[in-house]
């Protein structure tokens, strides 16, 4: 009997000692966050490493990075990082589910470094081109300054009415 409260006691531990364990996954806030959090990993392994330059989506990128996800959610990221255009899937017998940069995506990489840097650059031109206005001054056609013009007798005539 002692031995048998032993080996339960033993299990429950090690479930204790792996929920202690855990690695904290990011929660993200959103699935856009969440998509560009995936395209920066994906972009990042094929960038980095350039002693292969094909990576296997699920087995080379995904499961290295400790990023578990259903296989509906593997197949919507292969067809968003397609349509991002920055990199092609490998066409060939044995290269099924393996991506190769672009030209744009190494362009993209070398100069900003990740794609969620390229897309705060590309929010903060966005939010500076909106903020910028431009300024016109209205002066009287007599030379005074000021905003409103002066009340005269009532000898003027509106534009484009007859009397």
């Amino acid at each position: 009997m002692a031995i048998k409260n032993l080996s339960s006691h033993n299990k429950k531990g090690q479930i204790v000692k792996r929920f202690r364990n855990r690695c904290q996954q990011t929660v993200m806030a959103d699935k856009k966050q969440q998509d560009i959090h995936m395209i920066d990993v994906a972009l990042n392994a094929l960038y980095n490493n350039g002693d292969k330059t094909t990576r296997a989506l699920n087995d080379e990128i995904l499961i290295p990075n400790s990023i578990s996800l259903p296989e509906n959610e593997v197949e919507r990221l292969w067809d968003i990082l397609l349509s991002t255009n920055l990199v092609n899937p490998v066409i060939g017998f044995g290269n099924a589910g393996k991506l190769t940069l672009t030209n744009s995506g190494y362009q993209l990489m070398n100069q900003y470094g990740s794609y969620s840097a390229f897309l705060d650059e590309k929010l903060r031109q966005a939010q500076g081109q909106n903020m910028i206005f431009p300024q016109f001054i209205i002066e009287p056609d007599n030379g005074e300054k000021g905003g409103e013009p002066k009340e005269d007798d009532g000898d003027q005539q509106a534009v484009g009415q007859k009397q």
